[in-house]
């Protein structure tokens, strides 16, 4: 009798039975989809039911050998014709669970899935996000500069995992960073501009490494419109995070200062003089947040945002 059930599952999920619908029904129902899709079988992650409703937690190990934790919620009923919105995060252990929260308080027609990224809960080394969410810089100090690398695992090696998974609308796929996350996300735009549809940098750290972001926003802005559909663009941040603070160590010449409010209006401003370059544009400031509580204010605008645009 379990063969039997086991057998009716399968072909549930890939569509091979009379009831075939390719639906994320439940965890269990998810990995057998995975599994059943050649695509993706060769790099299958261990999985395993989340605390939350439609969700599970992904061991995934990169092709590199790299360990990531990577949290993943879908809607709940069938998928559209379409596919479901995606939205990539970065910080995943701290940001999936607010992020999933904010998506299922929009309505259910409205709803896509979450796909938070971050490094194993036994994670060992040291510095890892601040090398893999950063850009090379002869300007920053410490490990940087592995941000393309990731780039590479979440292009060739996740996106293909998650459509394994569970049908999506490929043309609407979101990236959505805070801090050095907010960073990653300006930088994947600038320099890998057709990655996603939408890019959403919460407190991006536009001040890291002297200014090397903004040399890439220059080399985007000397690119022709694009032929596809122009990107949409969101950036927030905290009321008190525009603030000078005392302890701030000075910018080099011409650099920005380490001021996020300043530097988000000042690039969103360079931005927004780029004739037919974005499809959406938005700065948000939210009153009375610190760099660590925008957090939660930022998710909240970022996901109807992405899903809802």
């Amino acid at each position: 009798m379990r063969l039997h059930r086991r057998q009716a599952i399968l072909g549930a999920l890939t569509g091979s039975g009379a009831a075939g619908t390719g639906l994320l029904a439940a965890p269990a129902l998810a990995f057998a989809a995975v599994a059943a899709t050649p695509a993706v079988a060769a790099g299958l992650p261990s999985r395993r039911p989340y605390t939350l409703p439609r969700a599970e937690e992904w061991a995934f190990t990169a092709r590199s050998g790299r360990r990531y934790r990577v949290l993943f919620s879908w809607p709940a009923g069938e998928v559209p014709e379409h596919g479901w919105p995606v939205l990539y995060a970065l910080d995943g252990n701290a940001m999936f669970d607010v992020l999933t929260g904010a998506n299922r308080f929009l309505p259910d027609d409205g709803q896509g899935v979450i796909v938070a990224i971050d490094f194993p809960l036994d994670e060992a080394e040291p510095d890892r996000r601040d090398f893999e969410y950063t850009l090379p810089s002869g300007e920053a100090p410490g490990r940087h500069g592995g941000a393309d690398a990731l780039l590479d695992v979440i292009e060739a090696e996740l996106k293909p995992a998650i459509a394994g998974a569970v049908r999506l609308a490929p043309a609407r796929q979101s990236l959505f960073g805070h801090s050095y996350g907010g960073l990653f996300t300006l930088h994947a735009m600038f320099t890998r501009p057709g990655g996603f549809s939408t890019y959403l940098a919460a407190s991006p750290s536009i001040w890291w490494g002297g200014g090397v972001l903004l040399r890439e926003a220059d080399a985007f802005a000397a690119l022709p419109p694009p032929g596809a559909p122009a990107p949409r663009l969101q950036m927030t941040f905290g009321e008190l995070e525009g603030r000078p603070r005392p302890d701030a160590p000075r910018p080099p010449p011409g650099g920005p200062r380490r001021m996020m409010g300043d530097n988000v209006r000042q690039l969103a401003a360079r931005l927004g003089k780029l004739e037919g370059r974005f499809a959406d544009l938005e700065v948000r400031e939210f009153p009375g947040e610190t760099h660590g509580s925008v957090r939660a204010a930022a998710a909240g605008r970022a996901v109807p945002f992405a899903f809802q645009g």
